[in-house]
């Protein structure tokens, strides 16, 4: 952990500015302290962690991821009842408002005598003619029972199905890793970007109100004859110009605090305090094993799990050419009466084996085949592709982080620097060696030098953060 805590600035924070308490009088003192209590219960307090657990729970973002891997978990189980029995049921009534009647033989009619035959019968016929009676062939109701199971006992294509789903199962819940790394890193840099522009903020209203003061000192100089009329006109530039660089910093915080409520879904009418500093940073990270590390980085590990997804859709094309087989078993009762009478039903009872040998599909096998294999051999190159580019990014990071923890040093040196100066102005104005305006140059040199060490402990943070994003511990926050 490394921290600066210069009590000179922190003098010079807590001192208002030459003239100011003048300008204000005791009635706005008063009225400050009157509404700073309703004030500061209006404010709600945000750190890192408070901040990240929001983002986490009330990013748009990461609800799609979720619902996306909520989606892939429904497929897997739509694959897997493809492996179990298919069993279906049937019942069903018929009323038969028409009979329906056929002519059926009922006796012989030996009283008729035939030309030609002996007693009646007919030498080429050899029988009687036969009397026949309509009879109705149907009932007025009809009931049926029907159960069937079906059961497949080989398809190389399901199984390779059940274990692509389960793998693609696994692999949106390592995106949805990747995701919540990535968000959650975007959130720290926005978090520390919004504490870097209130220090930026305070220090162009410290500056224009620098800018104001010499000013007015200028104009009481030129009343009494120790300055020139062009002196005045530079000290109201100087202090003009303050005023749209205030206004910039103040739209640039708004902007940024805006982005803060969205991203954590906090109520636009809420308002925040941050809670956080820039005078601390965490210690250079250890480079060692860096690359090694990109087992844990989820976006890698995902590339590894769709190499896997494409290796099964391979064995899944190759399973096309394989048999299928398939068991069923049928049982069925019927019955009919002109009532309800259900006693005299008929059962049956079946069961089958059904094979299914793929012959010839045109060639369309084959060619989902050699396109499942290109599929896998780009995502080899993908991966390939992916762990040069890990490489590049470690070590620009790395240099990055060595680069911007030299360029703390430097301007801490400078910021101790300025504060020298700043004390030796104010002793040399007490001692009437130092005018009040060299005493406000250091205080503006001073001012600068802090926000030039700020800007230089913000961009450590930002490059430490895709340190952590590189090295798959993107959803952890600063250790101090």
């Amino acid at each position: 952990m490394n921290a600066l805590n210069p009590p000179v600035w922190n003098k010079l924070r807590s001192r208002a500015a030459p003239g100011r308490a003048a300008r204000g009088g005791a009635a706005l003192v008063l009225l400050l302290l009157t509404l700073l209590p309703a004030a500061a219960e209006e404010l709600r307090p945000l750190d890192l962690n408070a901040f990240l657990a929001l983002v986490e729970r009330n990013s748009l973002q990461l609800e799609n991821v979720r619902t996306d891997r909520a989606l892939a978990e429904t497929q897997e189980k739509l694959v897997r009842s493809q492996i179990y029995p298919m069993i279906g049921a049937r019942a069903g009534y018929t009323r038969n408002f028409l009979d329906i009647e056929q002519q059926f033989p009922v006796a012989a009619d030996a009283t008729q005598e035939i030309p030609g035959s002996f007693l009646g019968l007919d030498p080429g016929r050899n029988y009687y003619p036969l009397a026949t009676r309509a009879i109705d062939v149907n009932r007025d109701n009809e009931f049926s029972l029907g159960l069937s199971v079906q059961q497949k006992l080989f398809d190389m294509s399901v199984f390779r199905a059940l274990e692509a789903s389960r793998q693609f199962t696994d692999l949106t819940g390592t995106i949805y890793e990747a995701s919540r790394h990535e968000i959650l890193t975007a959130a720290k840099r926005l978090f520390f970007q919004a504490l870097l522009l209130q220090e930026v903020l305070d220090v162009r209203r410290s500056s224009r109100e620098i800018a104001h003061d010499n000013y007015r000192a200028t104009q009481r100089r030129l009343d009494s004859g120790l300055a020139s009329p062009l002196e005045l006109l530079r000290a109201e530039v100087n202090w003009k110009i303050t005023e749209p660089e205030t206004s910039q910093a103040e739209r640039n915080l708004n902007v940024v605090l805006q982005n803060l409520r969205t991203f954590a879904g906090i109520p636009q009418g809420e308002s925040i305090q941050l809670e956080g500093s820039l005078d601390r940073y965490p210690p250079l990270p250890s480079f060692e094993g860096a690359f090694a590390a990109r087992a844990d980085r989820p976006d890698y590990r995902a590339l590894l799990g769709e190499r896997r997804l494409r290796e099964l859709n391979v064995g899944a094309e190759r399973a096309k050419f394989f048999p299928t087989l398939a068991a069923s078993l049928t049982y069925g009762w019927q019955t009919a009466d002109d009532g309800f009478d259900l006693g005299n039903g008929t059962d049956v009872l079946t069961a089958g084996l059904t094979m299914t040998i793929p012959i010839f599909y045109g060639g369309s096998r084959f060619v989902q085949l050699e396109q499942a294999q290109l599929e896998l051999r780009r995502t080899n190159t993908t991966i390939a592709l992916q762990e040069e580019s890990i490489t590049t990014e470690l070590e620009t990071i790395r240099l990055t982080l060595e680069e911007a923890h030299l360029r703390i040093g430097s301007a801490r040196q400078t910021m101790t620097t300025a504060e020298r100066a700043y004390q030796v102005s104010e002793t040399s104005l007490e001692s009437g060696l130092a005018t009040q305006l060299e005493l406000k140059d250091a205080r503006v040199s001073l001012e600068q030098a802090r926000l030039n060490y700020l800007s230089a402990v913000f961009d450590y943070l930002h490059a430490y953060f895709d340190w952590q994003l590189a090295t798959g511990r993107g959803d952890q926050g600063l250790q101090w």
